[in-house]
């Protein structure tokens, strides 16, 4: 294994219905509005009305460190409700996949990212400071659940959960 090599796996729970998840996460272009202060940006390159596989948008994002990420993310599956897979090429390449499933309190999202760190500066000191870049990582995973939930629910999407399952 490269030392500039990465792998993380995360779960989240968001009270939501699993359709609402998928739909956010299928949305590059929403990064920004949903995971606040790790993405700074995320721009389409082309015509992107509907999430669809082979969409492209170039990203900005940073961690706690005061470095900042610039890649492109590359639509390569969508299974709505259960899987969005992106590949990832610039300062990282490799591929993230959010795989969905509908439980009684909400989605569990189970996160699985595998990429080489190409930025020169990450790439260098991988060898060193590859423990602190992992925790730089995992400083904007509870930002991404928190932000993913607020956005929900700032939509009245967090509702649908429960209604759906209440009967109400």
């Amino acid at each position: 294994m490269p030392l500039h090599e990465y792998h993380f796996s995360e779960r989240w729970l968001v009270p939501a219905n699993a359709c609402e998840v998928w739909d956010v996460l299928a949305d590059a272009k929403l990064l920004p509005d949903w995971w606040r202060g790790v993405y700074l940006e995320c721009v389409a390159l082309g015509d992107v009305r509907e999430p669809r596989v082979g969409d492209r948008f170039r990203a900005l994002a940073r961690g706690a460190l005061p470095y900042r990420l610039r890649f492109t993310l590359e639509t390569a599956a969508l299974e709505r409700p259960r899987l969005v897979m992106v590949k990832v090429s610039g300062d990282l390449n490799g591929t993230w996949q959010a795989t969905l499933c509908q439980k009684p309190d909400g989605t569990r999202v189970e996160l699985e990212q595998h990429v080489l760190a190409d930025k020169p500066l990450l790439r260098f000191f991988s060898p060193l400071l590859k423990p602190l870049f992992a925790w730089n990582h995992r400083w904007t995973t509870p930002r991404g659940q928190a932000g993913l939930t607020a956005f929900l629910a700032e939509r009245g999407k967090l509702q649908t959960c429960r209604s759906a399952e209440t009967g109400s």
